[in-house]
């Protein structure tokens, strides 16, 4: 029951966007699925009948968690900010809770195996439906506004003008991508080119960004030199099609990328502006508006406002630690998972400076799964065995219990 609860959540996870495809009213799948991990992680940490060795630090980031955002939700209260706005500042944020429940099931190199196989299933599954979805609407089998109305309803699909759409879940498609050359599988090569076209439709350029310079940085730590030179043709084509080349074929992207470029800057600028040293060293609380909006697609900016540098240590805390215990392993270059785990952990950093997805459940959780998973790697480096570093294909490993 364990392996299947994990296998769920994680796919759910990684294939779900925001959690909405699946809900009966309010409650969606990934709350009931959320619920399920906290009571089977905190029930372990509680009332431990095992030693994991990961739990200490888990409830450490727990309460870190509790202590570093609860006195900005009283912030917010004394200010007389809506408890509803405050909450749901704070709601993405709460898969930490959930932090016991992977660092059990991840102190078994099997389950890490297993989280590895799910990444690259999920991308290559998201690949194939967005190509698909791209050809029916190229040749007319879909009408684009009939389409984006029934994908657009729970918000997980949104309009990018010009007949374009963008999925939250596509942040798969580069993490699956850096999996599949770090890891290089059975059938990774043409995987790979699936989910790379895939990527480049998305015609996101914090996606593709992220991606090249995770991607990149690995083959250099991997000592992959011929396969760091391509890659660098490859991006240096991909970028010429998503910044010139397909925007001169979409009516209004440019203008729209204008825009939002705009807006970023004045997010900066009104903070820049505006900050305080009560700002930086506690922070304004949630509630409080950023040039006057509540969120804003620069995480660590918001983290900055609403926390103060506290909370900044907090939030850049798990990609810290996942360098550690990636150095701390003898050679770590030479693990594949390792080497997936922390460039699929530094892509998400790189999107965050300009979308939310650090302080979401969407990266969030692949962020938490990576601290756990990197600190049983490192402890098992020392044994040599192969099942630690290598996964040889891109299904789910069966047997796990």
């Amino acid at each position: 029951m364990l392996a299947l609860l994990f296998s769920v959540t994680v796919f759910e996870l990684f294939v779900g966007g925001g959690g909405r495809w699946i809900a009966a009213g309010p409650v969606t799948l990934r709350m009931v699925l959320f619920v399920a991990c906290l009571i089977v992680g905190w029930v372990a940490a509680l009332v431990p009948r095992r030693n994991f060795g990961g739990l200490p630090l888990a409830i450490g980031f727990a309460l870190a968690y509790l202590l570093i955002h609860l006195p900005a939700l009283i912030d917010g209260a004394v200010r007389g900010t809506d408890i509803s706005i405050m909450f749901t500042e704070l709601q993405q944020s709460l898969y930490w809770l959930a932090a016991p429940f992977f660092a059990c099931t991840l102190a078994s190199t099997k389950y890490i195996q297993r989280t590895a196989s799910l990444v690259q299933l999920s991308g290559v599954f998201m690949a194939t439906v967005f190509i698909a979805i791209v050809v029916a609407l190229a040749k007319g089998y879909l009408n684009f506004t009939t389409f984006y109305l029934i994908v657009h309803e729970n918000g997980e699909v949104v309009s990018r003008g010009g007949g374009l759409m963008v999925y939250k879940g596509d942040l798969y498609l580069g993490i699956c991508l850096v999996f599949l050359v770090a890891i290089r599988g059975k059938y990774w090569l043409p995987a790979a080119m699936l989910v790379s076209v895939a990527l480049v439709l998305t015609l996101t350029r914090g996606f593709i960004l992220s991606t090249s310079a995770a991607i990149l940085m690995l083959l250099a730590v991997q000592r992959r030199k011929a396969a760091l030179l391509v890659g660098l043709v490859l991006v240096a084509a991909a970028v010429g099609m998503v910044w010139y080349y397909f925007p001169s074929l979409v009516e209004g992207l440019t203008s729209a990328r204008s825009i939002s470029n705009q807006q970023r800057l004045d997010d900066m600028d009104f903070i820049m502006n505006h900050v305080s040293l009560k700002t930086v060293l506690l922070g304004e609380g949630f509630g409080s508006l950023i040039d006057g909006r509540i969120q804003i697609e620069n995480t660590f900016l918001w983290v900055v406002w609403k926390l103060g540098v506290v909370g900044l240590a907090f939030w850049l805390a798990p990609l810290v630690l996942c360098v550690v215990y990636f150095l701390g392993g003898k050679k770590s270059h030479e693990n594949p998972l390792a080497c997936a785990f922390l460039f699929g952990t530094v892509l998400i950093y790189i999107q965050t400076l300009s979308n939310p997805y650090l302080n979401n459940p969407i990266g969030l959780s692949f962020v938490i799964v990576s601290v756990f998973a990197l600190r049983t790697l490192c402890k098992a480096e020392g044994q040599d065995s192969p099942s630690t570093s290598r996964v040889d294909d891109i299904a789910p490993s069966a047997g796990v219990a």
